[in-house]
């Protein structure tokens, strides 16, 4: 099914606002999907990985003050709509990176390659450990992932 761009556009540009920037800590999350790229300035093949958290970190308060001191809440942010992504480098020296979540996922490795055990990651559990950072374009603070770790 085609999106329908023209109710997709026709929101109110005053109705729009940022997201919150989620607290810093492990999210229990699933990875939803994976893509293949060489996207970067160095050309460096990775695999991305798409991460979608499904419940809150364990240390997150009810409510929380962001960066700018506006308080926010638990109830007012949807994360099954909030992604994040993970690079993996396709080098020999990162490669032990993908192994290893592989490994903390419980999937079986041997005598296979990583084609074969990629499509099994998709539904996997895994923490997400989000962290937050100041943009040095923006001098905005927003999300970003750090370690991805299979439970």
């Amino acid at each position: 099914m085609a999106a329908d761009f023209s109710q997709l556009l026709s929101v109110p540009l005053d109705s729009i606002k940022k997201p919150p920037i989620l607290p810093a800590g492990d999210y229990p999350g699933i990875i939803k999907q994976y893509e293949l790229g060489d996207a970067n300035k160095n050309k460096t093949p990775y695999i991305r990985f798409n991460l979608v958290p499904t419940d809150w970190a364990v240390t997150t308060e009810d409510t929380w003050l962001d960066s700018e001191g506006a308080s926010h809440s638990k109830s007012d942010v949807d994360l099954s709509k909030r992604q994040f992504r993970r690079d993996y480098f396709l080098t020999q020296d990162a490669l032990w990176r993908l192994t290893d979540l592989m490994k903390g996922c419980g999937l079986e490795l041997a005598g296979k390659q990583i084609q074969d055990v990629l499509p099994e990651l998709i539904g996997c559990q895994v923490l997400i450990e989000i962290q937050q950072y100041l943009s040095e374009k923006s001098g905005e603070f927003g999300n970003q992932v750090g370690k991805v770790v299979g439970v």
